[in-house]
């Protein structure tokens, strides 16, 4: 028992400091005590009075609904340009400016939910937050939608062109493609 009061102490700590633990591991660590963990958590959750929502959660969900990527309308909603954020990173980072390519392909990367935000650099989190004009915990969190994935049905004619798709040679990559070190240091470091 005791060691179930301290996990929702720390949890419902967690919560009071507006952040968003997540439950599952949890209620892994209570072992044989989940059950009654998850009552005391639910029972919490209810009695609690509903915060307004944060406003920025509000847009991230309705670019959810929209299926549209997140982070593409939190720069429009900004009136920031595409072509702005990739200036002020190659400023930023004093790039050459043959990398400017490299680097407008990982920002729409980022942008689309190719890149996870928790991976960028912290230098470019930071810059990408005061050229967004919003905290850069925000800028982090504003994840594309998970993808919906449904069977599919192939059709002969789909097989036909996936087997042509395969034999067909691999276009050769610019040098201004390839991928540089610095480049995608920023944009998949991690830290």
């Amino acid at each position: 028992m005791a060691e179930v009061t301290r996990l929702f102490d720390e949890w419902a700590a967690a919560l009071a400091r507006g952040e968003q633990p997540d439950p599952r591991p949890i209620l892994a660590k209570a072992g044989a005590g989940a059950g009654e963990l998850a009552a005391m958590m639910e029972r919490f959750l209810r009695a609690r009075p509903r915060a307004e929502p944060d406003p920025e959660r509000v847009e991230r969900v309705r670019a959810w609904i929209a299926h549209e990527a997140p982070l593409v309308q939190l720069r429009t909603r900004r009136g920031v340009r595409r072509d702005e954020v990739v200036d002020a990173v190659m400023a930023e980072f004093e790039l050459a400016a043959h990398k400017r390519p490299i680097v407008k392909r990982y920002y729409h990367r980022l942008e689309s939910g190719q890149i996870d935000p928790a991976r960028i650099s912290r230098r470019l989190l930071v810059l990408l937050a005061r050229v967004l004009d919003a905290p850069a915990a925000v800028v982090a969190t504003w994840r594309p939608r998970p993808l919906d994935v449904s069977p599919a049905f192939r059709s002969a004619s789909d097989v036909v062109f996936a087997q042509r798709a395969i034999a067909a040679p691999a276009r050769a990559r610019t040098d201004a493609e390839e991928d540089d070190e610095e480049v995608r240091a920023l944009f998949v470091s991690g830290g």
